[in-house]
């Protein structure tokens, strides 16, 4: 049963109190597999019915662009062209629209620069302080990541003041300045006035992964400024048992601050919908421990849970690459389903987990040797493989703006030239046609496109030359289709005026952190699969210091580490598999490893 309210389907009567409800204030804990996303839904649906008159909007923030772009999805598929209504973005994307928008108000340049590069921010605040006569920190990129959680919980630390200058001096953000900066835009009364026209009403999924600077944002959005009251009807949707980025600064207690701060009805989804009995039972046993009792009674389908170990990671790795390999040629075992269901499985409804990425590195190799299709999300610096693709989003990234210095410091790390011979378009024009690099000179008349609607077919008209290593030919032409695809998608779903270069840019960036339409085993960090449900779930790498991670401590720490399980047992819909290895390599040889304590919760 993959949606536990479909349109055909009658709502139980707690997620039928959650959609009907008109409380100006909403809270909803809703469990794994309570169908929360489709309660979302059928509320937004509603809301729509009953006010199809209206000219105001839908505000859905939620907590990954992948999970964002799944609600839309979901929202396109139900209310057609009345989901036009309906905004849906991650809190960030949110933040950053409105400063482009109206960030001229708090005096940022109307296309304020976003620095998302660790190396560009790096270099800034560096530079700021050696003009300053600042000793710097001995890790940049340390001191950076103590900085992001800072501003993220409300704290203060060292270099905090000095970082903050820097970004105002150069009129840029980052990631955490477009909370703040949008926080302090909504202190604006006129600003105010037209945002609280726009929206009327908010939804807050995944709500217990709000940062304090996240939820001060929302509240600011919502909210009187005056008297503290709510001005605009707001829901918070989330499970603090699937909390589990308090590295970043997230607190599931901003869900019941909220409620309290606001005397918000709360709403409990505790039914699971989504799995099979085995897997139930084993979500529920992790959740007991979380302070969470919810009995599971008997569903349809049984389900299946295993636990198997392989003496070291290349075997575990050949264990679950046999394992997908059945999945696919012979489906579920049939007696693990409901009387109804098929047994045939897609490539991608099956998920590889795993705490950290390089637990699933084993796995990555033994199913390419198989021919098993993959799909894994990727960072900004991984989405293009080739120089010539990255030289051409940098060109994307200068017609944007040619004031923003974190391109031009790209460019020059890209050509090896002095920053400030790049730093127009006519000056990249210029380097590219003398450059020595093949590649990089067949690139000199795509610089001077001048409208973006211009820019992939110009891209394939490039030739590279037959002397580019054929590595980088390779490179090239998968980077040419990733752009190609990416434009063909913006400019299917944009409206023509905000076919621009900068939105563009932006199209981009949220397109490099996969691509889930494509098929394939999805390979997944625990934190990347947050949100989302497969038929078939793999768990790999259940050593103690794995997960739990070695570095998890104290109490607390153990107990985020708990709720990173929970989110892992939990993606599965009807068969779960978890695996360790009994050694593992090290830089000294093998070392013997012991199973995950959490292994001994299953049962």
């Amino acid at each position: 049963m993959t949606n536990p309210i479909a349109r055909d389907l009658v709502p139980s009567p707690e997620q039928a109190a959650a959609i009907a409800s008109d409380d100006i204030a909403v809270v909803v804990v809703a469990s794994a597999g309570s169908g929360k996303t489709e309660v979302v839904a059928r509320r937004v649906e509603r809301l729509l019915e009953e006010r199809v008159d209206s000219l105001g909007r839908i505000l859905a923030v939620t907590y990954t662009v992948k999970a964002a772009a799944e609600l839309r999805e979901r929202f396109r598929a139900r209310l057609g062209n009345a989901s036009r209504r309906v905004e849906t973005e991650t809190v960030h994307g949110f933040a950053h629209a409105l400063l482009r928008q109206h960030g001229t108000h708090i005096g940022l340049p109307a296309e304020p620069e976003l620095l998302v590069r660790d190396e560009d921010r790096a270099e800034l605040l560096d530079r700021w302080l050696d003009d300053n006569g600042i000793e710097p920190p001995d890790d940049t990129f340390e001191t950076l990541r103590r900085l992001d959680l800072a501003r993220s919980t409300g704290t203060r630390c060292e270099f905090l003041e000095e970082w903050e200058q820097a970004l105002e001096n150069a009129g840029a953000l980052d990631y955490p300045g477009l909370l703040s900066a949008a926080t302090t835009l909504l202190a604006v009364k006129s600003v105010k006035r037209q945002v609280s026209r726009v929206y009327e009403q908010v939804i807050v999924d995944e709500a217990q992964n709000l940062t304090a600077a996240q939820y001060d944002l929302l509240v600011a959005l919502a909210s009187s400024g005056t008297n503290g009251q709510l001005n605009t009807p707001t829901m918070f949707v989330g499970d603090d048992k699937q909390s589990i980025v308090s590295f970043a600064g997230a607190d599931p207690k901003h869900m019941l601050r909220f409620a309290e701060e606001f005397n918000a009805i709360r709403f409990d989804l505790t039914a699971n919908f989504r799995s099979a009995t085995a897997i139930a039972r084993a979500a529920e046993a992790i959740a007991a421990q979380l302070g969470h009792v919810n009995p599971v009674g008997e569903f349809a389908a049984q389900g299946e849970v295993a636990v198997r170990e392989a003496p070291d990671e290349a075997t575990e790795a050949e264990l679950v690459a046999g394992w997908v390999e059945g999945l696919l040629a012979d489906g579920l075992d049939p007696d693990i389903l409901a009387p109804d269901e098929g047994a045939t499985v897609e490539p991608e409804q099956i998920a590889i987990l795993a705490r950290a990425g390089s637990a699933l590195r084993s796995v990555n190799a033994a199913l390419g040797q198989r021919g098993v299709e993959l799909v894994s999300a990727s960072t900004s610096g991984e989405w293009l493989a080739s120089a010539s693709g990255r030289i051409a989003m940098e060109v994307v990234a200068l017609r944007t703006s040619e004031d923003h210095k974190s391109t031009h410091w790209q460019l020059s790390r890209l050509l090896d030239v002095p920053e400030d011979d790049v730093s127009t378009i006519g000056q990249l024009q210029e380097v590219l046609r003398a450059h020595t690099d093949p590649s990089a000179a067949a690139l000199a008349e795509v610089a001077g496109v001048e409208r973006v609607s211009d820019f992939t077919a110009a891209l394939t008209a490039v030739d590279l030359p037959e002397s580019v290593p054929p590595e980088e030919l390779s490179a090239w032409e998968s980077d040419l289709s990733l752009l190609a695809e990416a434009w063909s998608r913006f400019d299917a779903e944009t409206d023509r005026a905000a076919v621009t270069w900068g939105n563009f840019k932006l199209f981009c960036a949220k397109q490099q952190r996969g691509d889930d339409l494509a098929p394939g085993v999805r390979l997944l960090t625990i934190h990347k699969a947050q949100g989302r449900e497969f038929l078939a779930v793999a768990v790999v790498g259940l050593n103690d210091g794995q997960l739990p991670d070695f570095r998890a401590t104290s109490e607390e720490d153990l107990t985020a580490e708990l709720r990173t399980f929970y989110v892992a047992i939990s993606r599965a819909r009807r068969s779960l598999l978890l695996t360790r290895p009994q050694s593992r390599m090290t830089r000294y040889g093998s070392r013997a490893s012991s199973p995950s304590r959490y292994l001994a919760l299953i049962r």
